[in-house]
């Protein structure tokens, strides 16, 4: 936490974070259980009634994808649950102040927010007509947001700031879920194309939004770390990633433009390069500790 936070306001942000620990743990297991067989169920439906319609190539294009979506729940599930027993384990260090800790933290709840928004979609689509009831994704998503806007907007500081956390980490966060939940449509298509693996018209394009974004979204997810420790590296992070998912996804738009998704999220990457080039924004997003100054002083010295 920031200094001059106060020792109550520490013991209630720090409070609010061990509870969102402890549901990442608990909870995040029961709703995946729940949430996964239901959209497997919906994805087999939609398979069923295109083969039935005749429609061979998007039967061919929904075939598989419940192993995708049985892979990757599982992965944010565990990382989730990872994410919440890193923060019981620094949650001293986290409320003594220590700047490292904060980020840990803060890429620990990102888990799953990220993770619950890309659950999310599949639900929407697949399950949310045959189940009905609130999405048990948007809850994932609320035991990270709460605790990490918690901290971000709780902790000691001016408005300013406060206004450059919420807008960074926010829409960092946004990319980093939507630019997965890109690129896992694309693999989709890249892996279940009837045509494979000859490359149809359009598609080679999709290595772009899979394998080329997904680079980004890795770069923006460590970000989240650098960034909560005040780190000029999560600045650096952050424009290499807004640069990729910017560039991945409006190619991908320009080539099939099939769907909106890709343009948003070519404009969310931008607007994070934009971001990170204000100066207002990149000034107080990371506070360079004396022994970094050194060690640039001394690397800067060695090349002069």
């Amino acid at each position: 936490m920031s200094e001059g936070t106060s020792k109550q306001a520490r013991l209630i942000i720090t409070a609010v974070v061990v509870i969102g620990a402890i549901l990442a743990i608990v909870v995040v297991p029961i709703l995946v259980k729940a949430i996964l067989p239901a959209i497997i169920d919906g994805q087999l439906a939609r398979f069923e009634k295109f083969t039935a319609e005749g429609e061979m190539v998007q039967a061919a294009l929904i075939s598989q994808t419940p192993y995708l979506v049985s892979l990757f729940m599982p992965i944010w599930m565990g990382l989730s649950m990872f994410g919440g027993v890193a923060i019981l384990v620094v949650a001293r260090r986290f409320y003594e102040g220590a700047r490292w800790a904060r980020g840990v933290v803060l890429l620990s709840l990102a888990m799953p927010s990220i993770g619950g928004a890309y659950m999310l979609v599949p639900w929407m689509n697949f399950a949310r007509d045959r189940v009905g009831g609130f999405p048990p994704a948007v809850i994932i998503m609320a035991i990270g947001l709460i605790p990490y806007f918690t901290i971000l907007l709780g902790e000691k500081s001016d408005w300013k700031q406060k206004v450059v956390n919420f807008c960074v980490f926010a829409i960092v966060g946004v990319q980093s879920a939507h630019s997965f939940s890109n690129g896992h449509a694309s693999l989709r298509i890249q892996w279940m194309h009837p045509a494979r693996p000859l490359w149809p018209e359009g598609t080679p394009i999709l290595w772009l939004s899979t394998q080329f974004m997904w680079l980004g979204t890795i770069a923006l997810i460590l970000a989240i770390y650098f960034l909560g420790a005040r780190k000029q590296a999560g600045w650096y992070l952050a424009l290499i990633g807004g640069i990729t998912t910017t560039i991945a996804n409006y190619a991908t738009h320009v080539v099939r433009h099939t769907t909106l998704d890709y343009f948003l999220g070519g404009t969310f990457g931008l607007v994070i390069v934009v971001l990170m080039l204000i100066p207002f924004f990149k000034n107080r997003l990371y506070g360079a500790e004396s022994t970094e100054q050194d060690e640039e002083a001394v690397a800067r010295a060695a090349f002069a």
